[in-house]
């Protein structure tokens, strides 16, 4: 009933290759933030610790957001299933 190892590394490429835009994505999103951060440090410490705690406020209120959102859909959905 298990898996062959071959079976394993060849679901291990498909998922890798249907993730690749995602990791890109990921990766150049975080690159902006850095170097933002980059160029406003060259300034002096006191902006680069405003821009870093703003950003850092930021994610986590769109992190929030997301998370709110999505348990306000499920259970809106869950109400006009019943």
């Amino acid at each position: 009933m298990g898996l062959s190892k071959e079976e394993i590394t060849e679901e291990t490429k498909k998922q890798l290759w249907l993730s690749w835009p995602m990791i890109f994505v990921s990766v150049f999103q975080f690159s902006l933030q850095l170097i933002s951060l980059m160029f406003v440090g060259h300034l002096s410490e006191l902006p680069l610790a405003a821009v870093s705690l703003s950003t850092s406020i930021v994610n986590a209120t769109g992190f929030m957001l997301m998370v709110s959102s999505h348990h306000f859909f499920l259970s809106l959905y869950s109400l006009m299933s019943c």
